[in-house]
């Protein structure tokens, strides 16, 4: 069994593991801890300009009428 030491700023090194990886750690009992390699969803492509583009002009949140006429269906006569 090989023994890895924890230098100063609490890191550790895997034997076998590569950079960039990631792990949850669990702590099962006093002195026993768990690794779970975490595994990355993929990556979705970036939409092009033209599709967000058109994304905005579709939003919800643009108003579909002037502020005048908001303004008159909202205030009491």
């Amino acid at each position: 069994m090989k023994v890895a030491t924890i230098d100063a700023k609490r890191r550790i090194v895997l034997p076998g593991a590569l950079p960039g990886e990631a792990y949850a750690v669990v702590r099962e009992a006093a002195g026993h801890y768990e690794l779970t390699q975490v595994i990355p969803a993929s990556k979705r492509p970036k939409p092009s300009a033209a599709k967000l583009e058109a994304l905005m002009k579709a939003a919800a949140l643009t108003p579909k009428m002037r502020w005048e006429e908001l303004r008159q269906q909202t205030r009491e006569p």
